[in-house]
């Protein structure tokens, strides 16, 4: 046992309870849209975190804009999103990597530096985790790669319909002055990729416990078979 293994485990456990909690609260649909949010927070929610059909309720989007003092206005609701279906999907994949990985920790903590401790133990767990950090770099990039089509409401809202999938108040609505708004929602994108990499910060701490363990198994089973 050393304070690698220990510190290993408490940092692996703080990053699980916090994908449990995430997981939770998106499968559990506690994401829903809120009328009294900001709207950024709403486009959020519709975007990557509601899914409509997987959490059985619809939710109302007001669009509103003002073009020479005359206010435009119509409600949107999307009755399926594929966006936030896949999110759903993600998440699902990122917990349960989180849990392995936890579990292969606690073992690598009280079998690691058994004489089959390298191979039944350190190199599943070594293997886990560049799992977990190659799953964060895929999920960065997809994100980093949705900006460019999720940069204003509307590009939000046309990315999310698919055919059949999003529902407005027939009416007539300038929708071309709703595409010359230059209001920036790029940030949410962003924000998710900054989220799937840990951070920049933690990824690099994950990718140095990965390498530690590895070594530090990989010392002990030499020490063994010499010994």
């Amino acid at each position: 046992m050393s304070s690698l293994q220990i510190w290993s485990i408490v940092i692996i456990l703080c990053q699980t309870i916090i994908s449990v909690i995430i997981s939770w609260w998106t499968l559990d649909c506690r994401f829903s849209p809120n009328s009294s949010e900001l709207h950024e927070i709403t486009l959020m929610k519709l975007l990557y975190l509601y899914d409509p059909e997987a959490c059985g309720r619809i939710h109302f989007y007001n669009v509103t804009i003002v073009n020479n003092y005359d206010v435009h206005s119509t409600i949107i609701w999307p009755i399926k999103n594929k966006v936030a279906s896949s999110f759903r999907s993600k998440i699902r994949l990122w917990l349960s990597v989180h849990v392995i990985w936890l579990l292969l920790s606690v073992v690598n903590l009280t079998h690691g530096r058994r004489p089959c401790g390298f191979y039944a133990v350190v190199l599943p767990f070594t293997g886990t985790g560049i799992t977990s950090l190659m799953i964060d770099l895929i999920y960065t990039g997809i994100f980093l790669n949705d900006i460019k089509v999720t940069s204003t409401e509307i590009a939000i809202l046309l990315y999310i319909s698919e055919p059949g999938a999003l529902k407005w108040i027939n009416k007539p609505f300038p929708w071309k002055y709703l595409q010359q708004r230059d209001e920036d929602t790029s940030w949410i994108s962003l924000f998710f990729a900054y989220i799937s990499c840990r951070g920049i910060v933690q990824w690099f701490i994950n990718f140095w416990l990965i390498k530690d363990n590895y070594i530090d198994g990989l010392a002990a089973y030499r020490k063994l078979h010499i010994n």
